[in-house]
């Protein structure tokens, strides 16, 4: 390891290199403005997957994001810098907050590997095969995507192309299977189906994110996931990647009865897989019941179907939950306690559903009624499905009453703070609602927890 201080001077050293370099190309080389943008983003990559090797302590990598950030920033704001050495991050046309958000993952992963337990070993490779997904799958991707994509879909980001993701899947494989092979003592079926499935997770994920979201989340997940899949058999993977397949086979066929759009029935398909992989099949219940419920709380017209919700509104309605299913990986807390906060989530999130829907479909209804109506709605289609798997629990009937308090709370927020509630629009203010009130209605359930 090398002294802190020296280490820091060689990374910074290594990344104003990069940037002249690759500033002096685009100068003179012209080359597609997303060219540039993704030579550096391989570069920083790179440079930070040498960290364990480099550093053996927090304070510095922390510092060094902190710079980086900052950098990035400036580059934007900057009038001179954005003049010149911002173009790199600046060139493409699209909205993007990308090479913020990728310093904080590398932060983020390094403050786990150092704080981990285990082999070192493994911790490397926790640390470093993330890191060559986010780098090396993105950049491949977006380079094919941009020369040879031909086959367009939509999504929140704008078009994407299908050979740039199947890049990126092959990509993302190649990145998980051969570090696996060579560095672990994990058997060649083992480490081929963790490659494919945690290459199939990231293609769903980096299809659908937008602003460059995946450079942040897409790291946490993969190390979630390839943490669990290490300590599984080879029964156990195949099991995986069987429910993968037949989860997007029942999404897709099932998208013509809800009203998501194509990266909206992605995501769905996403958040199913995720809930499953990294809680079980316990954790898949609640956003299943949401995804096939939410369609059937009131009649079904030509106005409340059509396909008019991207994948804010998944991830809106998603958040809450999933933001308990992360701390419970993180905090390895008991599994009954979060179970039972992810379904509260999930309850919550179906009321307020349902309180826009009925409220679009009956506009005479009084808000007391057409409230009372949609918690319940929630809570039962929720909770009942909880005691029936949770009935081994002594707690989980007193838990299931102290929920309704949860609910009715985000429901009944959602329904004075959205403004033309009865008539919702479909932007991003009302699926920031309905995180904020998704959060609020299941931190409720806190209560019971510590109180029983």
């Amino acid at each position: 390891m090398m002294n802190p201080w020296l280490g820091m001077a060689v990374v910074l050293a290594a990344l104003g290199t990069i940037f002249v370099l690759v500033r002096l190309y685009q100068k003179w080389g012209n080359p597609h403005p997303e060219l540039p943008r993704k030579v550096l983003h391989v570069g920083m990559g790179m440079v930070a997957i040498a960290f364990p090797w480099i550093f053996d302590r927090s304070w510095p990598v922390l510092v060094l994001g902190v710079l980086s950030i900052g950098g990035m920033i400036a580059l934007r704001t900057i009038e001179g810098l954005a003049g010149g050495v911002g173009k790199i991050v600046s060139g493409v046309q699209r909205v993007s907050l990308g090479e913020i958000y990728f310093p904080l993952a590398i932060a983020i992963q390094w403050i786990i590997y150092v704080h981990e337990g285990g082999p070192k070993e493994i911790r490397i490779l926790l640390y470093c095969i993330p890191l060559l997904l986010l780098t090396l799958a993105d950049a491949v991707a977006a380079l094919v995507g941009v020369n040879y994509g031909r086959w367009r879909y939509t999504t929140a980001d704008g078009l994407k192309s299908t050979e740039g993701s199947f890049s990126f899947f092959l990509c993302a494989f190649l990145c998980v299977h051969v570090p696996l092979l060579l560095a672990t003592d994990t058997g060649k079926l083992d480490t081929l189906l963790i490659a494919v499935l945690l290459a199939w997770v990231a293609t769903l994920f980096e299809a659908i994110a937008w602003g460059g979201l995946d450079n942040l989340v897409l790291p946490l997940i993969a190390h979630l996931l390839l943490k669990i899949y290490l300590g599984l058999s080879v029964s156990d993977l195949e099991m995986r990647l069987a429910v993968t397949a037949a989860l997007m086979v029942f999404v897709l066929f099932y998208r013509t009865q809800t009203t998501l759009q194509g990266s909206a029935v992605l995501g769905a398909c996403l958040v199913g897989y995720i809930s499953w992989a990294l809680g079980g099949w316990r954790w898949l219940l609640a956003p299943f019941i949401v995804f096939v419920g939410y369609t059937l709380l009131s009649p079904r017209t030509d106005s409340n179907h059509r396909p008019i919700h991207n994948i804010h509104a998944v991830l809106g309605v998603t958040a809450a939950g999933l933001m308990w299913l992360f701390l419970y990986r993180l905090l390895e807390r008991p599994e009954h306690e979060f179970l039972y906060l992810f379904t509260l989530a999930f309850a919550a999130e179906l009321a307020i559903i349902a309180t826009s829907r009925l409220g679009y479909d009956y506009p005479n209804l009084a808000g007391p009624r057409l409230l009372t109506i949609s918690v319940l709605q929630g809570w039962v289609l929720l909770f009942v499905p909880y005691l029936v798997v949770e009935w081994s629990e002594p707690l989980s009937l007193r838990w299931a009453l102290c929920a309704l308090p949860g609910v009715a709370l985000a429901a009944v927020g959602f329904y004075f703070t959205q403004p033309s509630v009865r008539d919702c629009p479909v932007d991003w203010p009302r699926w920031l609602r309905h995180g904020i009130h998704g959060v609020l209605g299941s931190a409720v359930g806190l209560v019971p927890l510590y109180l029983f």
